[in-house]
């Protein structure tokens, strides 16, 4: 081989090193995405579509505000990497609206404020009084927000048989989130399970709905 062709052949690989340099390892997935999977959520269960807004937001989150609106941050949509992904965190989100959580947790909270009021009072009032009417409350609510997530979850998984839709979508998310924020430590003031036992029951539901699902490899 002449010089002149070793110098066009290092050339090339220079240049072919630096295009995949700039080119992302996985894709976010846009806002169009986004806008055609809340569409396709809300056709599927036979909920009005709720107004949607992403929010600039480097956190990955997305969330149902009272159930009337969804929001998903830019940090979730740059953490996820397919379609069916996003689909499943919506198809979540669209559970805890259709499934009116958040008015079943404002009669919940009222129910436990009467109660620690109340408890308060058997016990004597003062500051023992209102730790263990606190710590109470705090266990009470924190648990049925627990049952809430579950729920959702299971919507999500259902939701994606019944629209003819990859189901491992939502467990994918769960997990890529779980990498991305650290594990939760099991305990009765997490709103949210531990991810394990999540992740878990997310795959033990997608498997007795289809034993022959295969879930991606690769994180």
């Amino acid at each position: 081989m002449s010089c002149m062709k070793k110098g066009y052949g290092v050339a090339l690989a220079v240049i072919a090193l630096l295009f995949a340099l700039n080119v992302p390892s996985g894709a976010a997935v846009s806002e169009e995405a986004v806008r055609r999977a809340w569409a396709d959520v809300s056709k599927i269960a036979g909920m009005d579509p709720l107004p949607l807004s992403i929010e600039n937001n480097k956190a990955p989150n997305a969330w149902v505000t009272a159930g009337k609106s969804v929001t998903i941050t830019t940090g979730l949509m740059d953490l996820l990497q397919r379609e069916e992904e996003i689909f499943g965190v919506l198809s979540h989100e669209a559970g805890h609206a259709k499934l009116k959580h958040y008015e079943s947790a404002v009669k919940s909270t009222v129910g436990v404020g009467i109660a620690s009021l109340i408890l308060n009072k058997v016990l004597g009032g003062g500051a023992v009084g209102e730790i263990a009417v606190g710590v109470g409350s705090n266990l009470a609510v924190a648990g049925y927000s627990r049952e809430h997530e579950v729920e959702a979850d299971d919507f999500a998984v259902d939701l994606a048989f019944k629209g003819g839709h990859d189901p491992t979508g939502i467990y994918t998310a769960l997990e890529r989130l779980s990498l991305h924020g650290g594990k939760l430590q099991p305990s009765g003031f997490n709103s949210h399970p531990p991810d394990e036992r999540r992740l878990l029951h997310v795959k033990n539901r997608i498997l007795a709905r289809n034993p022959n699902i295969q879930f991606p490899k690769g994180k």
